[in-house]
Protein backbone atom coordinates (compact mmCIF):
# COMPACT_ATOMS: atom_id res chain seq x y z
CA UNK A 1 0.00 0.00 0.00
CA UNK A 2 1.59 3.30 -0.59
CA UNK A 3 0.87 7.01 0.01
CA UNK A 4 2.00 9.76 -2.17
CA UNK A 5 1.86 12.60 0.20
CA UNK A 6 2.31 16.30 -1.42
CA UNK A 7 4.71 18.60 -0.42
CA UNK A 8 1.78 21.20 0.94
CA UNK A 9 0.69 18.18 3.01
CA UNK A 10 3.88 16.99 4.32
CA UNK A 11 4.93 20.36 5.41
CA UNK A 12 1.33 21.69 7.52
CA UNK A 13 1.39 17.41 9.03
CA UNK A 14 4.80 17.91 10.11
CA UNK A 15 3.52 21.76 12.08
CA UNK A 16 0.96 20.20 13.10
CA UNK A 17 2.14 16.48 14.25
CA UNK A 18 5.52 17.39 15.47
CA UNK A 19 6.03 13.82 14.41
CA UNK A 20 7.15 11.69 11.40
CA UNK A 21 5.09 9.03 12.53
CA UNK A 22 1.30 8.34 12.48
CA UNK A 23 -1.51 6.44 11.92
CA UNK A 24 -4.08 6.12 9.24
CA UNK A 25 -7.92 5.51 11.03
CA UNK A 26 -11.45 5.80 10.13
CA UNK A 27 -13.20 7.73 11.96
CA UNK A 28 -16.84 6.44 11.04
CA UNK A 29 -17.59 4.68 15.55
CA UNK A 30 -15.56 1.28 14.12
CA UNK A 31 -12.45 1.97 15.92
CA UNK A 32 -11.09 3.07 19.19
CA UNK A 33 -9.90 6.40 18.21
CA UNK A 34 -13.23 7.49 17.12
CA UNK A 35 -14.94 10.79 17.45
CA UNK A 36 -17.91 9.92 15.31
CA UNK A 37 -20.15 6.75 14.65
CA UNK A 38 -23.22 5.71 13.46
CA UNK A 39 -24.15 3.46 10.34
CA UNK A 40 -24.06 6.38 7.70
CA UNK A 41 -20.58 7.57 8.55
CA UNK A 42 -18.74 3.77 7.38
CA UNK A 43 -15.48 4.10 5.45
CA UNK A 44 -16.64 7.99 4.56
CA UNK A 45 -14.34 9.77 7.11
CA UNK A 46 -10.55 9.47 8.22
CA UNK A 47 -8.20 11.22 10.59
CA UNK A 48 -4.40 10.67 11.17
CA UNK A 49 -2.99 10.47 14.77
CA UNK A 50 0.29 11.30 15.78
CA UNK A 51 2.03 7.77 16.93
CA UNK A 52 5.43 6.44 18.13
CA UNK A 53 4.74 3.52 16.01
CA UNK A 54 2.28 0.72 15.04
CA UNK A 55 -0.32 -0.53 17.76
CA UNK A 56 -2.17 -4.37 17.59
CA UNK A 57 -3.94 -3.16 15.72
CA UNK A 58 -2.81 -0.39 13.65
CA UNK A 59 0.41 -2.75 12.11
CA UNK A 60 0.09 -2.62 8.31
CA UNK A 61 2.85 0.02 6.77
CA UNK A 62 1.77 2.04 4.37
CA UNK A 63 4.74 3.60 2.25
CA UNK A 64 5.55 6.79 1.73
CA UNK A 65 8.38 9.31 1.37
CA UNK A 66 9.03 11.59 4.14
CA UNK A 67 6.71 9.19 6.79
CA UNK A 68 6.50 6.42 9.07
CA UNK A 69 2.36 5.36 8.43
CA UNK A 70 0.32 2.52 9.91
CA UNK A 71 -3.38 1.60 9.13
CA UNK A 72 -5.26 -1.92 9.41
CA UNK A 73 -7.02 -4.18 7.60
CA UNK A 74 -10.19 -2.67 7.92
CA UNK A 75 -8.80 0.88 6.59
CA UNK A 76 -7.31 -1.06 3.62
CA UNK A 77 -11.00 -2.32 2.06
CA UNK A 78 -10.81 1.48 1.45
CA UNK A 79 -7.68 2.49 0.07
CA UNK A 80 -6.01 1.19 -2.62
CA UNK A 81 -2.70 2.21 -4.46
CA UNK A 82 -3.20 5.07 -5.78
CA UNK A 83 -3.43 6.88 -2.41
CA UNK A 84 -2.80 10.67 -2.36
CA UNK A 85 -2.62 13.28 1.11
CA UNK A 86 -3.10 16.78 -0.32
CA UNK A 87 -3.33 19.88 1.99
CA UNK A 88 -5.28 23.47 0.88
CA UNK A 89 -3.42 26.19 2.87
CA UNK A 90 -6.62 28.28 2.14
CA UNK A 91 -8.68 26.19 3.91
CA UNK A 92 -6.49 24.67 6.33
CA UNK A 93 -8.02 21.12 5.29
CA UNK A 94 -5.90 17.68 4.80
CA UNK A 95 -7.96 15.66 1.71
CA UNK A 96 -7.62 11.84 1.23
CA UNK A 97 -7.94 10.96 -2.62
CA UNK A 98 -7.92 7.73 -4.77
CA UNK A 99 -7.64 7.00 -8.54
CA UNK A 100 -11.67 6.86 -7.81
CA UNK A 101 -12.24 10.02 -6.24
CA UNK A 102 -12.26 12.15 -2.78
CA UNK A 103 -12.55 9.60 0.02
CA UNK A 104 -12.42 12.52 2.76
CA UNK A 105 -11.82 16.30 1.86
CA UNK A 106 -11.43 17.18 5.64
CA UNK A 107 -9.43 14.44 7.67
CA UNK A 108 -9.39 14.98 11.49
CA UNK A 109 -5.66 15.25 12.51
CA UNK A 110 -4.92 14.50 16.01
CA UNK A 111 -1.74 14.82 17.67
Amino acid sequence: MKLTITDAAANALEKRLQSTTFILALNDGTNQFSTVGGSCAVGDKFQILASKGPTDQYNLPVTTERFQVFTSASEADFINEDLTLDYNDRLSTFSLKTSSGILDNNLLIRP
